[in-house]
């Protein structure tokens, strides 16, 4: 070992400092690599799987985005998009009804589903909301579509 290696190991407790020689031969050896390596594919399956849905997520809500400018007819840059309840396939997208900065005028919303198709999500309900409130089913109004189904408004 180099000098910085043998300065590293001799400051280790000494449950975690190098053997020798395996206290109990070539079959403990085999299994802890079978494990270290199972572990590994493991690991690498769950971060390629979340790498593929925060890429699918992002485009999905650049879909939504797309898909409000598309039905309202506003070419507007601050569109809100994202999911109306966490797991579930249906998405919201809100904005402005005439340009002001964000939540400075009353909002359209619309609720999204479906998958992408030439860029565009099917519509299915939306409602409005006023200026300066949140999105709380109590501050909803002139649902339609799914909205009214849902009950995702109060009044």
């Amino acid at each position: 070992m180099s000098g910085f290696a043998t300065a590293i190991v001799g400051r280790l407790p000494g449950w975690l400092a190098p053997r020798g020689e395996s206290a109990t031969g070539r079959a403990l050896w085999r299994v802890e690599t079978t494990v270290l390596v199972v572990l590994g594919l493991f690991l690498a399956v769950v971060a390629i799987n979340d790498i593929f849905w925060s890429v699918d997520d992002s485009r999905r809500l650049v879909a939504d985005q797309m898909t409000w400018r598309h039905y309202t007819h506003r070419d507007y840059y601050n569109v809100s998009a994202g999911a109306l309840v966490v797991g579930q396939p249906t998405d919201i997208s809100c904005a402005n009804s005439s340009p002001a900065p964000p939540g400075d005028r009353s909002q359209i919303c619309i609720l999204i589903v479906g998958p992408i198709r030439d860029g565009l999500r099917s519509v299915t309900g939306g409602f409005m909301l006023p200026a300066r409130t949140g999105n709380f089913p109590a501050a909803r109004y002139d649902c339609y579509g799914s909205a009214v189904s849902q009950h995702l408004c109060v009044k």
